[in-house]
């Protein structure tokens, strides 16, 4: 009797073990899963990402993580967010953190800061935002600097090969007007596009691989996708845009890549 109650109860610790175990497992085969999907940025070879809209850090720690030789540029306007990318990059160099956003002026404009930081945007909020992502329905007005990204690009000693990433809410068309010459010596952007309308007059996919046609640019797939918990849409998706005019140029001058050495 005695040696089937410790028998029983090897097995349930076993079985409490596996219970705890299971999440974390998952939640680190996720973060892994992230982590292989932005690596599909290695064929740029980056040396520097400009992260446009970083919040509070959680796409520059994958960057870091995906690409832990790179310098990493973050734009941030909320103060309380951008204390922590600040942090972050004091921490996790080679980098360093903007307190604004990007857009195509300079100016001080009124963001609708929501208690869900990430979703806080420059642009107000439609309904169906509201019905998807609950956590966001309380938001209130706050004042932020917002600069051109080729006027802050102009201040700075950037290494090439350059990548871009911006998910700011909708405002992606501002941010590809005020850095057309950025984008131009870009290999790739990584913008977040919206497949609804989550925002009053937001940038769409078509706007946007209009603006980044006309730069150079060829839509080459998803990086990452977010689905509705009510119909299974997809609402949102990281777009990966590739400058088909440098990349061509690059390859047609690298003998190992089959193209004329110039």
């Amino acid at each position: 009797m005695q040696q089937f109650v410790k028998k029983s109860m090897s097995k349930l610790g076993v079985d409490v073990r596996l219970v705890r175990n299971i999440p974390l497992a998952r939640k680190k085969q996720k973060h892994d899963d992230l982590i292989s999907r932005w690596r599909l940025l290695s064929r740029y070879i980056p040396k520097t990402i400009l992260d446009i809209g970083a919040n509070e850090g959680q796409c520059a720690a994958l960057l870091r993580e995906a690409f832990p030789e790179a310098t990493l540029v973050s734009f941030e306007p909320l103060a309380d967010c951008f204390a922590k990318v600040e942090r972050f990059h004091r921490q996790n160099g080679p980098g360093q953190a903007f307190p604004f956003a990007l857009g195509n002026e300079n100016a001080t404009q009124t963001i609708h800061r929501n208690d869900f930081t990430p979703s806080s945007s420059l642009l107000p909020m439609e309904k169906m935002h509201h019905h998807e992502y609950p956590q966001t329905v309380n938001s209130h007005p706050e004042e932020i600097r917002v600069r051109r990204l080729d006027d802050v690009m102009s201040e700075l000693n950037v290494d090439y090969p350059l990548v871009i990433k911006a998910d700011v809410q909708g405002y992606e068309g501002h941010v590809i007007e005020g850095g057309q010459e950025t984008f131009r010596k870009a290999s790739a952007a990584v913008l977040e596009v919206t497949s609804y309308p989550l925002y009053e007059g937001q940038s769409t996919f078509d706007s946007i691989n209009d603006q980044l046609t006309d730069l150079g640019y060829v839509f080459r797939g998803i990086v990452d996708q977010s689905i509705s918990k009510h119909d299974r849409r997809i609402l949102q998706f990281d777009g990966l845009f590739e400058n088909r005019l440098l990349m061509d140029a690059q390859e047609s001058s690298d003998p190992a890549s089959g193209g004329a050495s110039s």
